[in-house]
């Protein structure tokens, strides 16, 4: 079982599939530090965290007329 406390992370390849998005797209969020990511070794991992609050911050405000 995993503590409460630790993180989990989601590869390259999981970020592409939940966003329904390409590899290009995916490297290019992580690269320009829109989403944060860390490498570790040749893989770069999410934060499950990192992506629902980066997700919070991409929600659509409609702007009243």
């Amino acid at each position: 079982m995993r503590p409460d406390n630790e993180q989990e992370f989601i590869s390259l390849n999981e970020l592409q599939e939940i966003l329904a998005i390409g590899r290009t797209k995916a490297y290019d969020l992580v690269t320009s530090g829109d989403l944060p990511a860390v490498r570790i070794g040749r893989s770069i991992r999410i934060s499950k965290q990192d992506l629902t609050d980066w997700l919070e911050r991409q929600r659509y405000q409609s702007v009243p007329h």
